[in-house]
């Protein structure tokens, strides 16, 4: 609206200052100026006749909003008309200024015209958001037949069905994402949407494995376990899509939200990052007024209260390391001590040591902020440590990989041992997650790492189950698949963590501005989606490598080959890595980790290192599903054709034998975002490959120092 409205604005501003500037006279006008003057009313009318009869339209196929389109359609004319009018009646035939013409009458017509034209795209745009919400109600009404369907002919056919209606509304969900202005709205449509089309894939498997074993309960259990994920992310769409247009009932498509999960609108939590800045808030108000009243008092009192709560998650954590904890509590305790120094009352009375006790006050604030500055770099510090430890160790990679080749070669005592090892792992996961949240410090990422923990801690027992649903049935291959589709959903969610992750610690450390991480329809004409040049690969490493001796001085190196380096984020460093490669793999997976698609090719005193990345394939039975306008992979193609053009195309589960179909199908809309998108793919890619060498280099540079001192000790 901000934008249909900044034309109308500028013609009409040129309008007034050109009748006031002709009757003043202060600045003669050429015939030219005059001549341009008096077709502005004449053309500003023919457009808003077109764009009146455009509103018209959409009344005619919209009968609820019919009566009032139709007035403010009448409205706009009329408004439309008079201006034209009154631009005629400033200047006769000869080019002379009449003066009977009041500004005022310009104004008033041009205020009216700005709100009738503003009526117009407010009753457009609430059709919008219905026709978004008669999508929803189209794939709710799916859901409920696929739900109590019990053929898996008849599954089919409504899959496929519930498929063309994903599509349609990945189509509208995208266009309105990119008009949302909200940062928070933008970054909740952006995880919803995502959500769906993994939760598409993950519905289609856990269905067939539940009409296979009907008698199952952990069949059923993960198959409504991924029904209730779906409504979850239909039901956020339509809160960020009706946000101040229409009413949204609070369960149109979540009738049974757990009650520990949580609101479902992310960004209304309280975080330790929002504590802090709230308490800051309240002290520089207090700085200014330099007084603290009875009720400034106890507002300061429950918000360091409330802070003290937010800092349990870290305190309380088991994975938490105890000098850590230790100095959280000290800045804690710091905090106290300040705030009892300033709300504390003076007992003298005194009037003549009012300038001291101001003076008193404002250092007392400032040492206050000090404070609470320094304890939310600590809680930085904690977050970003334990989720190092986390990559570094790869573990999710490790159980996973074990967890499939278990199921693949029937080894139902090793699917029970790597169940309970990952059922470790995501404790730990949710917990990092939940620090993450904390420390967000953007709309956006506090909605990103708000929706990432809650999925992962949805996911997580729903894995789980389809584990379960192996080892009741180790023979059957559809059970067998339905664990694999589980895994790999799990390890894009992982992957999703590291880049916010590099989000926030780019963040947190001022490197960078953060920006919202959102699905975006086709890029608008004109609009470049070039990226910025990626940072260069930190130094320290490459500097710690040649400091322990990691490199084998092989007569083949030159100065010439570390002149260039294998990956172009090493093109910016001054250092000599003859003897150390990177080499990219660029058959990218986002299926897996990004360490785990390259190769890392060190010195022979360290051999080498390879992490392959493990190819994920899932085959569907039934070539009605897996091809064609309503499959998984049409979904998929449709939700990639309007997403954002930092990550790559989604490859999760496009099926070979259909990818034929669906890119004939999106084959033109989609050469364009690729084109377009190319450039800030590969940055983002960059980045976290950046990120998470960086932490398997730490990793290894211990390695090297414990080697480094064994030897000495030969020695």
């Amino acid at each position: 609206m901000d934008s249909m409205n900044v034309p109308l604005v500028s013609q009409i501003s040129t309008l007034v200052n050109f009748k006031e500037n002709v009757i003043t006279g202060n600045k003669p006008k050429s015939e030219r100026a005059l001549r341009a003057a008096m077709k502005i009313g004449t053309s500003l009318a023919a457009a808003v006749e077109r764009f009146a009869t455009v509103g018209e339209t959409i009344a005619d196929e919209n009968p609820d909003i019919q009566p009032e389109m139709y007035d403010a359609c009448t409205e706009a004319r009329m408004a439309g008309s008079s201006i034209a009018n009154i631009n005629n009646s400033l200047i006769d035939d000869n080019g002379v200024s009449v003066m009977g013409v009041d500004k005022s009458q310009l104004v008033r017509a041009s205020r009216q015209l700005l709100s009738s034209v503003t009526r117009v795209l407010l009753l457009a745009d609430r059709v919008v958001v219905k026709n978004i919400l008669r999508a929803e109600d189209k794939i709710a009404y799916s859901l409920t037949k696929l739900e109590n369907t019990s053929n898996f002919t008849e599954f089919v056919k409504i899959f496929t069905e519930f498929g063309a209606e994903m599509v349609a509304l990945a189509h509208r969900s995208g266009e309105r994402q990119h008009d949302l202005k909200s940062e928070k709205r933008r970054s909740q449509i952006t995880v919803a949407r995502c959500n769906l089309e993994r939760m598409t894939m993950l519905l289609l498997t856990a269905s067939k494995t539940l009409l296979r074993h009907p008698e199952n309960s952990a069949s059923k259990k993960c198959r409504d376990g991924v029904f209730h994920q779906i409504r979850l992310s239909l039901q956020l769409i339509a809160i960020c899509v009706t946000d101040g247009v229409v009413p949204l009932e609070p369960s149109r498509y979540c009738m049974d939200p757990y009650p520990d999960a949580g609101p479902l609108d992310i960004g209304m939590q309280l975080t330790a990052n929002v504590s802090i800045k709230q308490l800051m808030e309240m002290l520089e108000m207090v700085r200014m007024t330099s007084a603290i009243g009875p009720s400034t008092r106890e507002r300061l009192i429950a918000a360091l209260v409330s802070l003290c709560e937010m800092t349990q998650d870290f305190t309380e954590s088991s994975f938490t390391l105890h000098h850590h904890r230790e100095q959280i509590l000290d800045f804690l305790e710091e905090c106290r001590f300040e705030m009892n120094n300033l709300i504390t009352p003076d007992q003298s009375g005194s009037l003549e040591d009012d300038q001291l006790q101001q003076d008193s006050l404002e250092v007392t604030v400032e040492r206050l902020n000090r404070r609470l500055r320094d304890l939310q770099k600590q809680l930085q510090l904690v977050a970003m440590d334990q989720v190092a430890a986390i990559f570094r160790a790869n573990e999710d990679h490790t159980v996973l990989t074990n967890l499939k080749t278990c199921s693949v070669s029937g080894d139902i005592d090793g699917v029970e041992k790597y169940l309970e090892k990952f059922r470790e792992h995501t404790e730990h996961v949710q917990d990092v997650c939940r620090l993450l949240h904390h420390i967000s410090m953007t709309d956006g990422l506090h909605v990103a790492t708000g929706h990432a923990e809650r999925n992962l801690r949805a996911l997580a027992p729903l894995t789980l189950l389809a584990g379960q649903t192996l080892c009741v049935h180790p023979s059957s291959r559809i059970a067998r698949e339905n664990l694999e589709v589980f895994c790999d959903t799990w390890a894009q969610n992982i992957n999703d963590l590291s880049k916010l992750a590099k989000e926030l610690d780019a963040t947190s450390s001022g490197r960078v501005a953060a920006s919202a991480a959102a699905y975006m329809s086709l890029p608008r004409p004109g609009v470049s989606s070039s990226s910025p040049s990626p940072r260069p690969f930190p130094k320290s490493l490459a500097f710690s490598l040649s400091r322990h001796n990691l490199n084998n001085n092989s007569p083949s190196s030159n100065k010439s080959s570390s002149s260039k380096s294998a990956l172009p984020m090493f093109d910016d460093c001054d250092f000599d890595c003859n003897n150390t490669s990177f080499v990219v793999n660029h058959n990218y997976n986002i299926n897996n980790n990004c360490e785990r698609d390259c190769l890392v090719l060190s010195s022979p005193n360290l051999n080498s290192i390879v992490s392959n990345s493990e190819a994920t394939t899932t085959t569907m039975t039934q070539s009605g599903i897996s091809s064609g306008y309503g499959s998984t992979a049409a979904i998929s193609s449709a939700f990639v054709k309007y997403q954002k053009p930092s990550p790559p195309p989604k490859k999760s589960f496009l099926l070979e034998s259909s990818k034929a179909e669906v890119e004939e199908n999106f084959k033109a809309p989609l050469a364009d975002e690729e084109n377009s998108s190319i450039g800030s793919a590969t940055s983002e890619e960059k980045k976290a490959f950046e990120y998470r060498i960086g932490l398997i280099m730490d990793s290894l540079e211990e390695q090297a120092q414990n080697l480094f001192k064994i030897a000495q000790g030969y020695e």
